[in-house]
C-alpha cells in the first residue's frame, strides 16, 4: 500500500498538536460540549491504523478496514465516488467514538488525522512517485515499483528523522505512552507492540544514510506543511474542535 511513512505521520502530527495546545483549542464532542486536548494521546493515536499489523495472521485487507478503504485499492482511491465513501466512513468513525474521547482525550482525534494526511498522500505524492519511477520503465503493474516506494519510504523517515526535531518529541512521547486502545478495531496488546517497533526500528536502529531515489525529499517536506495546514483548517472548521 502506498500510504505515508510513519516518520512523515508524526512530524505532521506534532505540528498540529503544538498548534492546537498554543492556542488552547479543545476537542468537540457529540454534546456540544467539549474536553481538554492530551497532546501525547493525540501523538499516540496518529500511529494507531497500522498497529493492525501486528495481529496474529496479519492480512492486507485487514489494513483496508483500519484505513476506512474497504473495497478500496490504491489506484482506485479518487475514482468513482471513492473519495465520497472515504470521508462517510471517516465520519461515522468520529461519531461513533467521539464519546470514548473522555477517557482518552485525543487518541482517536489522533486516528482521524493519520487518515486525513494518508488521503492527501495518495492523492498528491503517490502520482509524483509513480511518475519518477516510470522514468526507468516501470508502472503500477510492476512489482519491483513497490519494493522501490517501501524502500524510499523508509529512507525518507530516516532523514526525517535526523533533520526533524519534532521526531525527538515524538520519539519521548512513545516512550511514555501506552495502554491505549481502539475500541471494537485495534487491541491494546497490537498497539504497543506497534509502538514499541517504531521506537527500535526508526528511533534505536542505525540505518545507512542514502538519498530516496523516487520520492522526492523536498516535496515531501512541502508536503508535511501543506498538510498541517490542510488539517488545522478541517479540524476548526468541521467542528472537531472548540476554537
Amino acid at each position: 500500500m502506498t500510504m505515508a511513512g510513519t516518520m512523515i505521520h508524526l512530524v505532521i502530527a506534532v505540528r498540529i498538536a503544538e498548534n492546537i495546545k498554543k492556542n488552547g483549542y479543545k476537542i468537540r464532542l457529540a454534546d456540544g460540549s467539549n474536553i481538554h486536548f492530551d497532546k501525547n494521546m493525540f501523538i499516540a493515536g496518529n500511529i494507531c491504523p497500522d498497529g493492525i499489523m501486528e495481529r496474529k495472521n496479519y492480512e492486507r485487507n485487514m489494513k483496508l478496514h483500519t484505513h476506512f478503504r474497504d473495497g478500496i485499492p490504491d489506484g482506485d482511491f479518487g475514482k468513482n465516488g471513492t473519495i465520497k465513501l472515504f470521508e462517510k466512513r471517516m465520519a461515522d468513525f468520529w461519531r461513533e467514538h467521539c464519546e470514548d474521547e473522555r477517557v482518552a482525550s485525543g487518541l482517536y482525534l489522533g486516528y482521524i488525522t493519520h487518515m486525513m494526511t494518508d488521503k492527501r498522500f495518495i492523492l498528491y505524492e503517490r502520482p509524483k512517485y509513480f511518475q519518477n519511477i516510470s522514468k526507468i520503465g516501470l508502472t503500477e503493474r510492476d512489482r519491483e515499483t513497490f519494493v522501490y516506494f517501501n524502500k524510499d519510504t523508509d529512507l525518507v523517515d530516516f532523514k526525517l528523522v535526523k533533520e526533524m526535531p519534532e521526531l525527538s518529541e515524538a520519539e519521548k512521547i512513545l516512550r511514555e505512552t501506552r495502554d491505549y486502545y481502539i475500541k471494537n478495531m485495534i487491541t491494546k496488546e497490537e498497539l504497543d507492540k506497534s509502538r514499541r517497533w517504531i521506537i527500535k526500528y526508526f528511533f534505536e536502529e542505525k540505518h545507512i544514510e542514502e538519498n530516496s531515489r523516487f520520492l522526492d525529499y523536498n516535496s515531501i517536506l512541502k508536503f508535511c506543511g501543506d498538510t498541517v495546514n490542510y488539517i488545522l483548517d478541517r479540524l476548526k472548521n468541521e467542528s472537531y474542535l472548540d476554537v
